[in-house]
């Protein structure tokens, strides 16, 4: 009898979302998502050094950059070894408005990443008919054309005014003087975006887009037009993709090059493997397990190294991220401490 009351109390819960929240915060995993917050949003004041919160700043860049992978690759299947295209789109654009046009920097930002969403719109009409490891390859390739492109080595220095030269852009202005102001600014920004992004992938479309991950072959016979699902997806992750390039180069005050990187999409899929795939939170907790990592083990070995490593072992050991098992076990301790 029990259980059919607490089946009814969920229910209600569907058209009451200030209830659902209640319910959901009062439940184990929203409690410690809600204490891990807590512990974010308090750690200035603990320390309010730069370094210290550069980390978390960085963690928090990186966990949407990571979350945009993990919406494309978790909730359709689409592996994309050139999201940083997206990083370096949002960043130049981002850059180049705050620094040469003084706009605010969220209108910079939003554009940024508006930009990053019509690039993703015309690599997905290009790539996403391609599958496995054929788009994973054409993305990679087209990442390190831009590099190339942008760092004049496709068209020379004559171009340096429309691709800004090899040294890119710098001395683009800060959000604020203050690093408390940019912690908290930055820790927001990661949690909307976050937020949203999960929210997408409750809804029903996003119910579409794990149909096209598991079985894109039966969802087409069943009538979805699986290539515009996927590009569709694949403009939300480059818009979030781009937002993260905007926030990182008003981080580091400049914008070059290697924001094309391809090391930057591996970023994404190790903090995304680490956390887990098709989780955004767990891509969340992936980034700050590597920045946390980096700081603690960067002086004893080459974070590369290291994180080839952890992926390797993560792969063998844990092949759904670390963010379910983890969260399996704190449950059983609560219950054994609680005596449930």
């Amino acid at each position: 009898m029990s259980k059919i009351k607490e089946l009814f109390k969920r229910s209600d819960l569907v058209d009451k979302p200030l209830s659902r929240l209640k319910y959901w915060s009062k439940q184990f995993k929203g409690s410690l998502t809600l204490l891990c917050l807590l512990g974010l949003f308090s750690f200035p004041l603990l320390t309010q050094n730069p370094y210290y919160l550069g980390i978390f700043i960085n963690a928090a860049i990186f966990s949407v950059f990571a979350a945009s992978w993990n919406f494309l690759a978790g909730f359709t299947g689409q592996v994309s070894f050139g999201h940083a295209i997206f990083l370096g789109m949002g960043g130049y654009f981002t850059a180049a408005l705050i620094r040469y046009l003084n706009f605010p920097w969220f209108v910079s930002l939003l554009i940024g990443g508006v930009v990053a969403l019509g690039m993703a719109l015309v690599i997905g009409i290009i790539c996403l008919r391609l599958r496995g490891p054929y788009l994973a390859l054409a993305t990679m390739a087209l990442g390190v054309f831009l590099m190339s492109l942008f760092n004049n080595e496709i068209l020379g220095d004559a171009t340096d005014w429309l691709f800004f030269g090899s040294q890119g852009i710098d001395r683009v202005p800060p959000i604020s003087s203050n690093s408390v102001v940019v912690f908290y600014t930055y820790l927001i920004i990661m949690l909307v975006s976050v937020i949203i992004m999960i929210l997408i992938g409750r809804s029903n479309f996003g119910t579409v887009l794990k149909s096209i991950r598991d079985d894109d072959t039966g969802a087409e016979a069943s009538g979805i037009n699986i290539t515009k699902y996927k590009v569709i997806a694949f403009m939300i992750s480059g818009f979030f993709a781009g937002m993260a390039g905007g926030l990182f180069s008003m981080l580091t005050r400049n914008v070059a090059p290697a924001f094309f990187q391809p090391l930057y999409s591996f970023y994404a899929i190790i903090m995304t493997t680490i956390g887990g795939l098709g989780l955004i939170s767990g891509s969340v907790l992936g980034a700050f397990v590597f920045f946390g990592l980096e700081w603690l083990l960067s002086d004893l070995w080459d974070p590369v190294f290291l994180f080839s490593i952890i992926l390797i072992i993560i792969i063998r050991f844990a092949e759904e991220g670390l963010l379910r098992p983890a969260l399996e076990h704190l449950k059983d301790l609560w219950d054994l401490l609680i005596g449930k």
